[in-house]
């Protein structure tokens, strides 16, 4: 750790350098000789990392599996005896990565190492965690700069890690009003402009059975409203009663932002993002997907489901 450098030792015991020296010399204690930071070695330490967290250090039939799955079941954390194989290790037959929950942790060649990009830079594919769908992971990604800027503040340009919003709560100013749809009710707007990519909200709500959320279907329809979506094969997100402002956010065949599915720390979490440049005050739309052409993985569509009147026509209101 102190790289043979007493004055390090000194300032970590609360010793004068001259006691430690002393006692090193007393107890004829060989110290490694100094090592001091040169562009030669800043360069090897990256050309480490980046090896470390190189995706080649996967296997590629690990890694197509999980790059083809769209739907995966809820994640459980892997615990058997021996390394992790096709055979016996849970996370590789449910196409999920190997994380520091599991059993084997890094030790395991199914483990996701997260990124090495510098700060600001994990806003694009380049970014292994971003490519993975997946938040940075402060306890992995040491060079980002992730979950270290101010929790509960809107993302921003001065934001290190671009990809830590969902964990830091890095939701932007929303507002509640009357849609802009005729016949649609309430609507969600935003209240400062977004530009391409941004971060809305996280959609957040009662996380229960598939079993209970076709139960609950069949009464929303009934009612005229759903605020159901799918977070995995197991279980569903209800927003009716628990969620937040992004559940009055309406439908459109041309949407502004898009719900994706995110994993935050193993777990999966439903986040907004803005998919084209919006100005301030303008209301927030995403598909749906109740559409027969779309098939949408997302969004509950139990059998009952159905068209809401004000989709159909999907008109804007004359506020002239």
């Amino acid at each position: 750790i102190f790289e043979g450098d007493i004055e390090k030792m000194a300032v970590a015991m609360g010793a004068s350098t001259k006691a430690v020296q002393s006692f090193v010399t007393l107890n004829k204690i060989k110290l490694r000789d100094p090592q001091y930071v040169t562009p030669t070695l800043l360069k090897r330490k990256r050309d480490r990392v980046q090896s470390y967290v190189s995706m080649r250090n996967y296997k590629p039939e690990y890694l197509n599996k999980i790059q083809s799955t769209l739907i995966h079941p809820a994640f459980i954390p892997c615990d058997h005896d021996g390394p992790c194989n096709q055979s016996n290790c849970s996370c590789i037959k449910n196409a999920f990565f190997c994380t520091k929950h599991c059993g084997w942790g890094s030790m395991s060649t199914n483990f996701f190492r997260g990124c090495a990009c510098q700060a600001g830079q994990c806003q694009s594919s380049s970014c292994a965690c971003y490519a993975a769908k997946r938040e940075c992971d402060p306890d992995l990604c040491r060079s980002c700069g992730a979950c270290t800027d101010q929790p509960n503040a809107p993302a921003g340009d001065r934001q290190r890690c671009r990809n830590d919003n969902i964990s830091m709560k890095r939701g932007v100013r929303l507002l509640v009003g009357e849609s802009s749809v005729e016949g649609a009710g309430l609507g969600l707007f935003t209240q400062y402009q977004l530009s391409k990519g941004d971060f809305v909200d996280e959609y957040v709500g009662e996380i229960i059975s598939q079993e209970e959320a076709e139960r609950r279907g069949v009464v929303y329809d009934r009612q005229n409203m759903s605020y159901l979506f799918n977070l995995c094969s197991d279980f569903s997100v209800d927003a009716t009663v628990k969620g937040n402002k992004t559940r009055y956010a309406n439908h459109s065949d041309d949407p502004n932002i898009e719900p994706r599915l995110i994993r935050v720390n193993g777990d999966s979490r439903i986040g907004f993002y803005a998919v084209k440049d919006i100005g301030p005050e303008e209301e927030l739309f995403f598909d749906y997907g109740y559409s027969t052409e779309i098939d949408n993985d997302q969004l509950f569509k139990p059998n009952h489901a159905h068209k809401f009147h004000w989709m159909d026509s999907n008109k804007k209101r004359n506020n002239s």
